[in-house]
C-alpha cells in the first residue's frame, strides 16, 4: 500500500488531537499529505424550530459553525506541519457517521486516521463508537489511537499482525509490512482456539474429536514461517497464542511493547456481528497502542 494521502478526522475535542498528532507523525514517515476533516452536526436542540425561533436558531448555528471552523484551522496549524497540510474539509450533516462517510468519499484517502474514546461496558453499549462504525464500513484502511506514544518517523516501530489461516495469510502479512520499513519489527501472530478449530486452516489431519492444541500450534507456526515478505521489509518473527482471539491478542499487545496492531475486519453486520462479535473492533477499543484495521480481504 502506497500511503500518499491521509484523512485525519477530528471532532475538535482534546481527545481527537491524538489522531491529528499521529497523522503528522505518519505524514513524515510516509512523505504523505494530510487532509484534516471535520463534520458539522447541528445540535438537536436547534432542529425543527420554525418562525422567529427558527431564525434565531439559524443565526446561532451560523455563529457556532464560524467558531468551529476557526478552532479547526487553529488545530490543523498546531498539529500538522504546513508542508504536509493539503486541505481542510468539512461537511454539514445531522449524523456524524454519515458525514465521515461523505468525507472519505470526497477525499479518497489511502488511510483514515482518527482517535477513539475506548469506551467499554454500558457506556459503549449506549453511545456506540463512531470509530468502530468507520472501521466496519470504510473501504479504506483506518488507524485509531487513544494517544499512546508512537515512535517518531526515524525510530523503529514494533508491530504485530493477526493472521487468520483460513484466509490469504500472505496477503495480510504483506498489508501489514507495507506500512513498515527495514528498521521496524513485525510479529506474525495467530491464535489457536482450543475450543474450536477449522480443518480448512490447519489441514484435515487435525479433524479430531478433541483439538490437538500442540499439533495445531506447530501447524500454525509452520504456515506462518513460510511467509516471505521479500527484501526491504521489516524484520519478522512468529508468535502462536492460544485462547479466544481478541483476548489473546490484547494480552500479548499489552505485555510485549507493541506500538501498532494490524488486523482486518470481516465486515460482519446485523445478527452475525451480534452473535460472533468483532475482534477488530475489540482491538480498536481496548489496545493501548495504535490499531490499523484493513477492510475485508476479497
Amino acid at each position: 500500500m502506497k500511503t500518499r494521502r491521509l484523512l485525519a478526522l477530528t471532532d475538535l475535542s482534546e481527545n481527537s488531537c491524538a489522531g491529528l498528532a499521529l497523522a503528522e507523525n505518519l505524514a513524515r514517515r510516509f512523505h504523505a499529505q494530510v487532509v484534516v476533516g471535520y463534520v458539522h452536526t447541528q445540535p438537536e436542540t436547534l432542529r425543527g424550530l420554525g418562525g422567529e425561533d427558527g431564525e434565531n436558531a439559524r443565526r446561532l448555528a451560523q455563529w457556532v459553525r464560524g467558531e468551529d471552523e476557526e478552532h479547526l484551522r487553529n488545530l490543523a496549524r498546531r498539529y500538522i506541519d504546513r508542508l504536509h497540510l493539503s486541505a481542510i474539509e468539512t461537511v454539514d450533516v445531522q449524523v456524524a457517521r454519515e458525514g465521515i462517510a461523505a468525507l472519505i468519499e470526497r477525499v479518497r484517502p489511502d488511510l483514515v486516521v482518527m482517535s477513539t474514546h475506548g469506551r467499554t461496558g454500558l457506556k459503549h453499549m449506549l453511545l456506540g463508537s463512531i470509530a468502530e462504525h468507520t472501521i466496519r464500513t470504510a473501504e479504506v484502511p483506518v488507524i485509531v489511537t487513544k494517544g499512546a506514544p508512537f515512535p517518531g518517523p526515524d525510530e523503529p516501530v514494533r508491530a504485530m499482525v493477526g493472521i487468520d489461516l483460513v484466509d490469504d495469510q500472505h496477503r495480510m502479512a504483506l498489508r501489514a509490512a507495507s506500512v513498515l520499513g527495514p528498521k521496524d519489527e513485525l510479529i506474525l501472530t495467530h491464535v489457536v482456539e482450543s475450543f474450536y478449530y477449522s480443518p480448512a486452516a490447519y489441514g484435515s489431519e487435525f479433524a479430531l474429536p478433541q483439538p490437538d492444541v500442540p499439533g495445531l500450534t506447530e501447524a500454525a507456526r509452520a504456515k506462518l514461517e513460510e511467509i516471505d515478505l521479500g527484501e526491504g521489509g521489516p524484520r519478522t518473527s512468529v508468535e502462536i497464542l492460544s485462547g479466544r482471539p481478541g483476548e489473546a491478542l490484547l494480552n500479548f499487545e499489552v505485555g510485549s511493547g507493541i506500538h501498532l496492531t494490524v488486523a482486518r475486519t470481516h465486515g460482519r453486520r446485523g445478527f452475525d456481528r451480534m452473535m460472533l462479535g468483532s475482534v477488530s473492533e475489540l482491538l480498536a477499543r481496548r489496545c493501548k497502542g495504535a490499531v490499523l484495521i484493513y477492510p475485508k480481504i476479497g
